[in-house]
């Protein structure tokens, strides 16, 4: 009778204690396995000149931190890369033993307008020493109500670049080698470059073309001949409000003025 009493008692404790939200050490510390910024329910990359494309489906926390963001003139939040997307980047856009940590990093909540002309938030990781002018670039293609159809770091895209430019994804960093095969690490690999619609704003080659079907359209920059009003929007050239943000306000690089080839996805200002 004492052994049942004193089992009861316990058991009694620990119900108390979950339904407190209470819970051990070593519970508290667990890190989630799910990414609450993960789109858990990316499609196949869908056509960007179909105005009716939204990109990603906002949760509540994210619709809330918008509605804040609003009334901030859409300027975003940072911080240190949070344990749940650190174990999403590593191995994928951060390999082990490179010149580059987490404590290099900072991770970006930044509300955009959508193809569908409505609010969301998009998530980016960039450099820590550019962060805040990061943002404060993006508060301003806010209020200039610029299209973004979909902001998710690169390792949803299993860190390829190739199927991150397939969904129209604008991402930042990712440790890799330069497209310029020359060799070196990209700006990518620093943070320190962004690439913005690159569907529609493609990498094109002397010859003139690209390496991606769905952006065949846009390798052509005669935006008379594009299709969709909303392409057209997110369109990037040296007299578009985006290169005049990037460019002659932040001091930035544009890749669509090279000479070799046209990175007009392209953007970088190297402080490294």
């Amino acid at each position: 009778m004492i052994k049942l009493k004193k089992y009861l008692c316990v058991l009694a404790i620990a119900l108390v204690s979950v339904s407190s939200g209470c819970g051990s050490k070593a519970e508290s510390s667990v890190v989630p396995q799910t990414n609450i910024h993960q789109n858990t329910n990316k499609t196949q990359p869908q056509n960007p000149t179909d105005p009716n494309t939204s990109g990603n489906a906002v949760s509540d926390e994210a619709s809330d931190r918008s509605a804040q963001d609003i009334n901030h003139g859409g300027r975003g939040t940072k911080m240190d890369i949070p344990p749940d997307i650190r174990q999403v980047m590593a191995g994928v856009s951060l390999p082990e033993g490179v010149v580059i940590t987490f404590e290099d990093l900072s991770y970006l909540i930044i509300p955009h307008y959508n193809f569908s002309g409505t609010v969301q938030n998009g998530y980016m990781v960039v450099n820590k020493k550019l962060a805040d002018e990061v943002l404060d670039i993006f508060a301003e293609l806010y209020r200039l109500k610029y299209p973004i159809e979909r902001m998710e770091i690169i390792d949803y895209y299993n860190g390829s670049d190739f199927e991150s430019i397939e969904a129209n994804n604008t991402s930042s960093f990712n440790y890799r080698v330069s497209t310029a095969n020359s060799g070196k690490l990209s700006a990518h690999a620093y943070g320190c470059a962004i690439d913005i619609n690159p569907q529609i704003n493609p990498y094109v080659g002397q010859d003139g073309t690209g390496s991606h079907q769905n952006a065949k359209e846009y390798w052509s920059r005669n935006t008379d001949l594009w299709t969709s009003e909303t392409a057209k929007k997110a369109f990037i050239g040296e007299n578009t409000a985006i290169y005049d943000v990037f460019v002659n306000k932040h001091g930035w690089t544009w890749g669509g003025s090279w000479s070799s080839y046209r990175d007009y996805q392209h953007f970088e200002k190297r402080v490294y």
